[in-house]
């Protein structure tokens, strides 16, 4: 006899199946996407502000942010995640390079993942930034060539995020600042070209995808959620 927890499981899943449907049209081919994030804070916030802007629901795009700062650890949520819930269309793995050391075998499983017969028809990325996810939003004011290294005083990181200050409206950015998205998205045009620049200019120096400094793939989850949006208005 199932569990009560599997009960409860079902039963919240055919309640969002229905919820998907009745907003839709009951047209059940619109996609669900899953976004697992590294951090609790500075990508869930956004992508949940970006979600919002986009009319999209939380029965369309799940995003979790509670899976450790490891990407290892991020890829091993979104496979749980998968094994409660197949029925998601687009799955999103979003972490940074910095000096994770379980950096590439993340990407590694990844990889393993999408060869998976199970997820043939689904479209599973790996949203890496390099050096940190700060990047994207530091793109939407310029482009970036030089690398980020750590310094005696700070990470790559923390050098990217100096940069970051001096941008407008950002002097006082922290991990858990409110309504970025909102900030920055007059601007996000900008930082498509810019980021699909830096991974063209990588690629050119002969770069291993992923591993370019510095750059990002966020846009790429923008534009899958942006069509995503488009298709369910259709």
């Amino acid at each position: 006899m199932p569990s009560r927890n599997d009960q409860l499981f079902k039963r919240r899943k055919a309640q969002r199946k229905a919820d998907l449907e009745r907003r839709n049209g009951f047209k059940s081919e619109i996609k669900r996407a899953l976004i697992v994030c590294e951090g609790e804070k500075t990508e869930p916030i956004y992508f949940k502000d970006l979600i919002g802007v986009l009319g999209l629901t939380s029965a369309e795009v799940e995003v979790c942010g509670d899976s450790g700062a490891a990407p290892e650890s991020v890829v091993k949520l979104g496979i749980r995640k998968l094994k409660d819930d197949s029925d998601f269309d687009l799955v999103f793995f979003v972490f940074d390079k910095d000096s994770h050391a379980s950096y590439d075998v993340a990407l590694r499983r990844v990889s393993d993942l999408k060869r998976k017969r199970d997820n043939v028809r689904k479209e599973i990325l790996a949203i890496t930034s390099v050096p940190c996810f700060e990047l994207w939003f530091l793109l939407h004011f310029k482009a970036v060539g030089r690398p980020y290294v750590a310094s005696q005083s700070k990470s790559a990181c923390g050098n990217l995020i100096s940069d970051l200050k001096r941008q407008p409206g950002f002097s006082n950015y922290h991990k858990s600042r409110r309504n970025i998205f909102a900030m920055l998205r007059d601007r996000l045009s900008q930082a498509k070209a810019n980021a699909k620049r830096a991974l063209e200019r990588s690629e050119a120096e002969g770069e291993t995808m992923h591993h370019g400094n510095p750059t990002t793939h966020v846009h790429l989850l923008v534009e899958s959620l942006e069509k995503v949006a488009a298709e369910a208005k259709e």
